[in-house]
């Protein structure tokens, strides 16, 4: 198993002499630093505790300790990585699953959290095949990955200013030359703009998608959310499940397969 430490910056108050007044006011920043900093520190502290616990094989302390850095706020990518190593090592499949997951969110481009992860899935119950993506899909998603959903939106304003830009040249030159590059470059910005924005709106869609980890050791899918409907399969702790919308106390979840169903919100925990 792998395992993260992070090193956190000293924070630093340089008392400068200035006017008389001001001294309350540096006496307040002062002390709200120095709360920041015993903030940090702790939950530095408690992180590079877990890990000396981990090292030790001490895998129960060092969940207690993870848990409690997690609770300061200051959750991190290195913080759910090492989480699941240790509920690996504890043999507890949900868990482990679920904070690989989250640290895949935050390490997307991680290939321990990667390898780990395929490792946790690999001692899960439930085998569902995935059903395979066209290859169009496959490069949709693979193009919409370049950027992040701000920089395609980024791309969509600058695109349209371009287009402005070589329209409004369009307009007012008399160059010849210079307008059959002008009304190219319209339809360029053009094109710019749509894909962008189309890559932007399906980024935000990517990202509304919800998923949830299975937690209890098994759980029934109906095909209504209530016990009385028909059974469709039975999943166990660790199966990972696509959010399609609630009914009270019940989930309308799909499968890697495509099979959507119906599961008791108790029996789930979701990747927020």
């Amino acid at each position: 198993m792998f395992n993260y430490e992070c090193s956190i910056t000293n924070f630093r108050f340089i008392d400068s002499s200035i006017h008389q007044k001001f001294k309350p006011m540096k006496k307040l920043i002062f002390l709200y630093i120095l709360f920041i900093n015993l903030m940090v520190f702790g939950q530095d502290d408690l992180f590079q505790q877990a890990n000396n616990a981990y090292k030790k094989g001490d895998y129960q302390t060092a969940v207690s300790l993870y848990e409690k850095a997690m609770q300061s706020d200051k959750a991190s990518g290195e913080l759910y990585f090492n989480l699941g190593n240790t509920y690996y090592k504890l043999n507890q499949i949900a868990p482990s699953i679920y904070y690989y997951e989250k640290a895949k969110q935050l390490l997307p481009a991680d290939e321990d959290v990667q390898y780990n992860l395929s490792l946790a899935n690999q001692m899960k119950l439930d085998k569902i095949e995935q059903v395979p993506e066209n290859l169009l899909l496959r490069w949709k998603k693979q193009v919409n990955r370049l950027f992040s959903y701000d920089i395609w939106a980024w791309i969509s304003i600058v695109s349209a200013f371009l287009g402005l830009l070589a329209f409004g040249s369009f307009l007012f030159t008399k160059n010849a030359n210079v307008k059959r590059l002008t009304f190219a470059g319209m339809f360029i910005a053009l094109f710019l703009l749509l894909f962008a924005w189309y890559n932007a709106g399906y980024s935000k869609k990517l990202a509304g998608e919800k998923y949830a980890i299975v937690f209890s050791p098994q759980v029934d899918l109906m095909t209504e959310p209530n016990l009385t409907s028909d059974k469709v399969l039975t999943l166990h702790e660790g199966a990972k499940v696509k959010l399609i919308r609630e009914d009270g106390d019940w989930e309308l979840v799909k499968l890697p397969d495509g099979k959507k169903a119906w599961l008791p919100k108790a029996d789930i925990r979701i990747l927020d």
